[in-house]
């Protein structure tokens, strides 16, 4: 009964997130771009948006070239519309966050999610501060992605549109009637809210309040973490009032939040180098290059990894060269974010029944990453290709051990494990994960045959 409860609030949820993004299109004048080379990403959001949620499909475009989206905005159909833009953080090749954010700053009514795979906690920072609105981590459910629309363009609060008058009222030189509508919201509707006191900062700094400017700043960036924009303006208003000393503390404050922005890098740098510290002025323009290399690198890296998953069905050999490559690039700096390449490689190598070479590189990974059970679990298919079947069940048993219920959603999984107790003649233990792969599907004729073989 519980359960049933449960399924029911997460449809009334799902059913919601739905009907904010459908009003996005049918009731707030949106419209859906995706800049992305994932066919099978595309294929399903469409589907989702124009069959689930009757988004006119003239209101959904796909393409993979940034130009050509920049062309299509301005066309009679879209240049008036709210645009939500999906993606992806490296496209053709190329990281995408200069077009990002010249984008936010060129237009209005924008909101911009990007589609990227696992990435720091460093690098979402980065992206954030640049002006993305939301991140989807790939590969993602369609309920996932919906829920993630829905809160990037969830319908404004009075609190939101209060904000909202204010920011026009400074765009239009009413910095007085923003300050007073500021002063409001903090009185009256939230006070210490991170906005309003941007609103209001930025309104003593119109009227030529300086000191006004730096404490309503300081004030948001006390009242919220992870804010950049307060530090960002302070820095920027040192500078403007020649306080070379005051730029440099705030610079390096947003350096310690959001240290891949190697631009602020160059800027400390240089500042040492107008005080006269050429020392500390070069490790800074030496971090500045060394995070503009790894960067390059990580775009490298997805190269090669979306070229050997390309490979990975028709040509595995070659998959196995790319999926090597960005191995030997990391050199001695392997991590656990490493293992889904070590687990890829395996694949591509047991493809062209070279087992024994796969078992080799999942014990790599096993010294990376000596609890995961995935690595044990594909070791023991390895070992089962081979016809290594006490090893497998050895690899297998270990994997159990560490996770006992890995298998439990995955039929497919529970048929594997089934099949390998068989093989090592142990049909107790077959005979469980057999019934268990088809509880979870009633029709696999696989488990159906070999269940009824064991005696």
């Amino acid at each position: 009964m519980a359960e049933g409860r449960m399924k029911l609030k997460v449809k009334q949820r799902t059913h919601q997130y739905g009907k904010t993004v459908a009003d996005f299109a049918a009731k707030d004048n949106g419209c859906f771009f995706v800049l992305s080379h994932d066919a099978t990403f595309v294929r399903n959001l469409r589907s989702t948006l124009n069959k689930e949620l009757v988004v006119g499909s003239d209101l959904i475009r796909a393409m993979t070239e940034p130009a050509k989206f920049l062309h299509e905005i301005r066309t009679p159909l879209f240049k008036d519309r709210q645009i939500l833009l999906l993606i992806e953080r490296v496209l053709e090749g190329r990281n995408t966050l200069a077009f990002i954010r010249q984008f936010k700053e060129s237009f209005e009514n924008v909101y911009v999610i990007v589609l990227t795979g696992e990435v720091d906690k460093s690098v979402l920072v980065l992206l954030h501060e640049m002006g993305v609105d939301n991140f989807i981590t790939k590969p993602a459910s369609m309920d996932t992605i919906i829920e993630k629309i829905a809160f990037t363009i969830r319908p404004q609060s009075k609190l939101g549109q209060m904000l909202d008058t204010a920011k026009d009222y400074l765009a239009r030189g009413l910095a007085r009637d923003a300050l007073a509508l500021a002063d409001k919201v903090l009185a009256d509707v939230k006070p210490g809210s991170a906005a309003a006191l941007m609103i209001q900062g930025d309104a003593h700094k119109a009227m030529g309040n300086v000191e006004g400017a730096v404490a309503s700043y300081e004030a948001a960036a006390e009242g919220a973490y992870m804010y950049l924009e307060p530090l960002k303006r302070l820095a920027a208003l040192y500078k403007d009032t020649g306080n070379v000393d005051g730029q440099l503390a705030y610079l390096e404050k947003l350096d310690k939040l959001s240290p891949l922005n190697v631009e602020r890098k160059v800027d400390m740098g240089s500042i040492h180098l107008q005080k006269g510290d050429s020392e500390k002025a070069e490790a800074l323009f030496g971090e500045a290059v060394a995070g503009a290399t790894k960067e390059a690198m990580g775009i490298i890296e997805e190269i090669k990894r979306s070229i050997a998953e390309r490979c990975l069905e028709r040509q595995p050999d070659m998959a196995e060269r790319y999926f090597r490559s960005i191995i030997e690039d990391k050199k001695d700096g392997l991590s656990r974010e490493d293992i889904a390449t070590f687990n890829r490689l395996g694949i591509a190598l047991r493809r062209q029944g070279k087992w024994q070479d796969a078992v080799s590189e999942y014990a790599r990974a096993l010294e990376i990453s000596p609890q995961d059970e995935n690595i044990l679990f594909n070791m023991a298919v390895a070992y089962t290709e081979g016809g290594k079947h006490g090893d497998a069940v050895g690899s297998l048993e270990k994997a159990l051990e560490l996770n006992p219920t890995f298998y439990a959603e995955s039929p497919v999984t529970c048929f594997n494990i089934g099949v390998m107790y068989m093989n090592a003649r142990t049909g107790n233990k077959a005979r469980l994960f057999l019934k268990k792969a088809l509880e979870l599907d009633p029709d696999h004729q696989g488990a159906q045959k070999l269940l009824a073989g064991i005696a």
